[in-house]
């Protein structure tokens, strides 16, 4: 099968625009994030929120050369292990920072000394040195988790209004109506302080020279006490419907912006087969893209398979490693995953079997839990939305005896896969589907009980670095989306471990990585980076 990009970090800002398909939906999308409002992005692993906002990044520098984008991650947060207790809050704000300066030296803008003073507390001069400061202080937080609570110069960071009426000046001075700032990774998830201390900047940073856009998750729910999502931003979610009209057509070319000829030519003639992948993954073009690059042919055996695999056992398989690398979410983890198996998706097929025996062209992926349910429930489905096992639908939805709850989708795949042919029974599954009707969960349903007496969520950062150390010991084949290949190739430089890998530069894996040059190197490194990341953030 082709070889796919599975993450916007593997490729160049040159390459996005070549690569994007854009719908109505992911328009109603670009026009939020490049609106002069604040807007938050929400979507699951592998939705492809990244990659929007590099293509808003692009649309607003090439429209109009009075606005300059700033991209910012913050997908290295996991290391900060530091006694400062805003350690989050301060490196997210050095972290921005360095970038808008380095975004304006790259484009020529300048930097007067008031603006360089009011930048940095060590009265820098010049945007070069601010950089440096900035950049150490960065390094320092990101190297904080090798020493035991490690110290950085946050003295040397500015007070968030000299931070403003820098960038107010720095507009002023250069013809520059607006700076966007494009945070993606913005809060762990499993990580509630590192929430509120980012929402907390999101809203500091606001002014009529800033427009602060953030790509989170489902599962970040920890808004703080003075971010209300509803009144201090523009709030979109990344959705798309199995059922909507353009839906095929849509991740059809999005495949066919990476697919070889031979493959290209292969779906043409199994389109059946193809459909049958698009509504597995739920509306996810990473898992698409995943799965079509696991098939070893392209034909109904192969298909049949790879979902049966992939929905069966893989999503599952790395929903419960979150339980295990997070261990103070583990029993919430744990629970939604046994609830859904042994509760939702039975009903589900009960729910189907019921109809067809009854000559009723009705089938379900869907599932609804009243309102008041325990908290701990709500918790545990958010953390299936993460992983993208679900997507919650809409809230609010009234159910048998007019009680109001929140209806939720399965992940197609995940009910497909139980059939014993995935291919065949797909084209029926799909076409009887009705989302008014579904299996019911009351506020006090038996499954409830094995959770009702946990807390939702373990703050204890003990916990959290602990996890972290281990995580850091795991071997490099803990990284899935790296090709054997390049796993081989790490090992023979003598990098086995995530910390390992983590700590070699771009520089260093060029020189230890033998007969494959510096660019296939560079490329090894830049996918083994943003895998690395992404297994540490969860």
């Amino acid at each position: 099968m082709s070889s796919f990009y599975l993450r916007t970090e593997s490729i160049k800002q040159s390459d996005i625009l070549d690569l994007s398909v854009i719908n109505d939906h992911d328009k109603s999308i670009l026009s939020a994030l490049s609106s002069p409002e604040p807007c938050l992005l929400e979507g699951s692993r592998g939705t492809g929120k990244s990659f929007l906002m590099r293509i808003a990044e692009l649309e607003i520098e090439n429209a109009d050369e009075s606005f300059l984008p700033v991209f910012v991650s913050f997908n290295i947060s996991s290391l900060l292990q530091t006694d400062d207790p805003l350690q989050f809050y301060h490196w997210m704000l050095a972290k921005a920072l360095k970038a808008l300066v380095n975004k304006l030296r790259k484009k020529g803008y300048l930097v007067s000394v008031h603006s360089a003073n009011l930048l940095s507390n060590d009265e820098s001069s010049n945007e070069e040195k601010i950089e440096q400061a900035l950049g150490k202080i960065v390094k320092e937080f990101e190297d904080s988790y090798r020493r035991d609570k490690g110290k950085v110069e946050i003295h040397l960071l500015p007070d968030i209004e000299d931070v403003k009426e820098a960038i107010e000046s720095i507009c002023q001075e250069n013809n520059l109506e607006r700076i966007y700032f494009f945070f993606d990774e913005a809060a762990h998830v499993f990580r509630p302080e590192q929430q509120r201390q980012f929402f907390n900047l999101f809203k500091d940073l606001r002014s009529p020279y800033i427009t602060c856009n953030a790509a989170i998750y489902p599962g970040v729910t920890y808004f703080g006490g003075s971010f209300e999502p509803t009144h201090d931003c523009v709030y979109k979610r990344i959705e798309r419907d199995i059922r909507d009209s353009d839906y095929l057509i849509y991740f059809k070319q999005i495949v066919y912006k990476q697919a070889d000829d031979l493959l290209k030519t292969s779906i043409d003639n199994n389109l059946e087969l193809f459909n049958t992948l698009a509504f597995s993954c739920g509306g996810n073009p990473r898992i698409l893209l995943r799965t079509i690059q696991e098939l070893e042919k392209f034909n109904t055996k192969s298909v049949n398979e790879t979902i049966k695999t992939f929905y069966r056992d893989q999503i599952w398989t790395e929903h419960t490693e979150l339980g295990d690398k997070y261990k103070g979410h583990k029993h919430l983890i744990d629970w939604g995953r046994d609830f859904l198996e042994k509760y939702v998706i039975p009903a589900i097929e009960q729910y189907n079997e019921n109809r067809k025996e009854r000559n009723v062209n009705e089938s379900s992926i869907y599932f609804w839990v009243h309102k008041d349910c325990l908290e701990t429930v709500k918790e545990s489905l958010r953390l299936l939305s993460y992983t993208s096992v679900l997507r919650k639908i809409d809230s609010a939805i009234r159910a048998t005896r007019s009680e109001l709850g929140s209806r939720y989708e399965v992940k197609y795949g995940c009910i497909l896969a139980l059939t014993k042919n995935p291919v065949n029974d797909s084209k029926k599954l799909y076409e009887c589907l009705i989302s008014k009707n579904f299996p019911e969960f009351g506020k006090n349903h038996i499954a409830y009980k094995d959770i009702k007496d946990l807390g939702v969520i373990t703050e204890d950062e003990s916990i959290f670095h602990d996890a972290l150390e281990n995580m850091l010991k795991k071997p490099i084949d803990v990284l899935q989306l790296l090709t054997h290949w390049q796993k081989d190739k790490l090992k023979e430089a003598g990098i086995n471990t995530i910390e390992e890998l983590h700590q070699n530069t771009e520089e260093n894996l060029i020189e230890k990585i033998y007969n494959v040059g510096p660019v296939r190197a560079r490329l090894i490194k830049n996918a083994a980076t943003a895998e690395l990341l992404e297994y540490l953030s969860g």
